[in-house]
């Protein structure tokens, strides 16, 4: 019983850390890249003087 558990909690560790690590991968080359981002933004910057 005592081993299943500790798979268990080896196998539940892996897949964590696999989702971060996907995550993270997927911010990094898709969500950083972009230079303007317009889906999902409540506020836009405006730069022009008033």
């Amino acid at each position: 019983m005592e081993e299943a558990r500790r798979k268990l909690r080896i196998c539940l560790i892996f897949v964590v850390s696999l989702a971060v690590l996907v995550g993270c991968i997927y911010y990094f080359n898709d969500v950083k890249n972009q230079e303007k981002i317009s889906e999902g933004t409540l506020v836009q910057r405006c730069t022009a003087p008033y």
